[in-house]
């Protein structure tokens, strides 16, 4: 049974392959079959640049080869394992497809568009995917090679008028189907009748479709842009949840009680958001939000704290982390005294008093210095070089920060805990002071140049040689006070040093191993040259919680 649901969805996988964008919205995109009611969608409203289009291709040419190669090596040890199942050939035959298809022009040869429109979205709780074809007949010849070449088939059967392809069991089954130029995708649970799958395939149209302008106004309220976006209702999916439960077995629907403190539950953080800020051939951001109750945002706000020093814009690596331990702890204890004053009264929640009660016991105990000191960390590498030969030493360089109220009690602790560092030095003036080679490991003594600096609010070290000066500049930056909870950058030139690391150690790897290796090398070298750097971060904000990611890309 369980090879035969991986060799169905095997074969289904070719189907979502490829998702895209499009145009304006009318009654024949998918956008116009979604329920207003859907607890969630992510769809588009434009296509993608052309810009952009040209840059994926461009990066295409290389990687693409080296993705299936990827693919050919997994599936061949997928098929010493499982020989007799029939998954591998037909994982083997959709990869066949996409083999050396790197264009938009040959990915419309077996019926994809990359310019399509697309959307997933809830029937109910159910998912589905719908998507506009360039040819249909080039995809259901695509169907039928992959069919005839694995030995397998999806099932047939017919829904009303239209045509449909299954795959799955008697607990799960997935329907596909070809509506004039789209093709859908639909998951429904085993047993299902017809008048919920002509639903799932929009056979039968929603009685309230998600109106027209929905999407492009949440997307002006966020900064979104029109090449894809969307959300999950928290609160719909939660009652959505709860409604099912309840048509499955009435004895388990939810009383009045239940249900309101549920949803205030949910109404906590209502909706989670995400789409598009950036998307060209210069850069690509994608944004997410988890929106959240006024008041919760607002408890939350009193969390941040400032992370010190500054992300150096030619670091290789830059990471930074919050950690206002005491704002934390209060935030924590606030909440459980909230559970201890106002407990739930749902029984199905009763365990959420008991952990709130046992965590305020342990919250209420004192937290000590330095630890309580704490604001935040950040850790910067600005050089990495590993010289040949099997004796070498990487050449490191970089920065530690350590945000505090209380720097001079952690040089204090240090200096108790070594005589050499003992006997510096260590002022809060942001002035680097050398550490001696005796306060290091022997291994290290005389090989790694270490320097400390100070100031009233954060303590660093800088490590490798010529960083005092690196380190002075980054001690004195002002804290970021922004509400950032988490930063990180890398440079695409960290991707060559990775590519250098693998080919050092691939020499005592075996052969299978040193190929899988040598194909993950190359692409790695080829993500130094596609990015100039990558963004994250973290950040609580008036709304919610933000989280972002940001792709430049190098020169091209």
């Amino acid at each position: 049974m369980r090879t035969r649901i991986l060799r169905h969805l095997a074969l289904a996988a070719t189907l979502v392959a490829v998702a895209g964008c499009g145009k304006k919205a009318d009654t024949t995109t998918p956008l116009a079959f979604v329920p207003a009611d859907t607890p969630y969608l992510f769809a588009n409203i434009e296509p993608a640049p052309d810009s952009a289009i040209a840059h994926w291709r461009e990066q295409m040419q290389g990687a693409w080869p080296l993705f299936t190669d990827m693919m050919d090596e997994m599936l061949a040890q997928v098929g010493k394992t499982d020989a007799d199942s029939a998954a591998p050939k037909v994982l083997k035959a959709v990869l066949d497809e996409m083999r050396g298809r790197s264009t938009p022009e040959q990915w419309r040869e077996i019926g994809f568009d990359p310019k399509a429109h697309a959307a997933f979205y809830g029937v109910d709780l159910l998912p589905v995917m719908r998507l506009e074809l360039a040819d249909p007949d080039a995809f259901r010849a695509m169907i039928a090679r992959i069919e005839q070449k694995s030995g397998t088939a999806l099932g047939t059967t017919r829904i009303g008028e239209q045509d449909v392809r299954t795959f799955g069991n008697d607990e799960a089954r997935g329907l596909v189907a070809i509506e004039g130029k789209h093709l859908v995708v639909a998951f429904a649970a085993g047993g299902a009748d017809e008048a919920l799958e002509r639903k799932l395939l929009g056979i039968d149209r929603p009685a309230q479709v998600l109106d027209a302008s929905a999407l492009a106004d949440f997307n002006k309220a966020r900064g979104y842009l029109p090449y894809g976006s969307g959300w999950v209702d928290t609160r719909r999916l939660v009652a959505m949840i709860a409604a099912k439960a309840a048509a499955g077995d009435p004895a388990k629907a939810p009383d009045a009680t239940c249900r309101d403190e549920i949803d205030a539950l949910a109404a906590k953080a209502p909706r989670l958001a995400i789409g598009y800020r950036d998307l060209d051939d210069k850069r690509m951001t994608m944004h997410a939000r988890i929106e959240l109750d006024p008041v919760l945002a607002k408890s939350l706000s009193a969390l941040a704290a400032p992370l010190p020093g500054s992300t150096p814009d030619d670091a290789l690596l830059d990471f930074a982390l919050a950690a206002p331990v005491l704002k934390a702890r209060d935030f924590l204890v606030a909440q459980a005294d909230a559970v201890t004053k106002a407990p739930f009264r749902c029984a199905e929640l009763a365990s959420i008093n008991q952990s709130m009660a046992e965590a305020k016991a342990k919250l209420a105990q004192t937290i000590p210095p330095p630890f309580g000191d704490l604001s935040g960390a950040r850790v910067t590498l600005s050089r990495f070089a590993w010289p040949a030969g099997e004796a070498s030493m990487p050449d490191v360089a970089g920065t530690f920060l350590l945000g505090s109220s209380n720097p001079a009690l952690l040089a204090s602790l240090a200096q108790m805990t070594s005589p050499a560092l003992a006997g510096i030095a260590i002022a809060p003036d942001g002035k680097p002071v050398a550490i001696p080679s005796a306060a290091l490991p022997p291994q290290l003594a005389g090989k790694l140049d270490l320097d400390v600096a100070m100031t009233t609010s954060a303590i660093g070290v800088s490590f490798g040689k010529d960083e005092a000066q690196r380190l002075a500049a980054a001690i004195a930056a002002p804290a970021a006070a922004d509400g950032t909870l988490f930063t990180m950058r890398l440079r695409g030139e960290m991707y060559a040093k990775f590519a250098d690391a693998m080919d050092r150690f691939s020499a005592s790897l075996p052969p299978e191993s040193r190929k899988q290796l040598d194909t993950q090398r190359k692409l790695y070298a080829l993500y130094a040259q596609w990015f100039d750097h990558i963004d994250a971060r973290m950040a609580l904000v008036p709304e919610g919680v933000d989280f972002s990611e940001s792709v430049t890309f190098g020169a091209h």
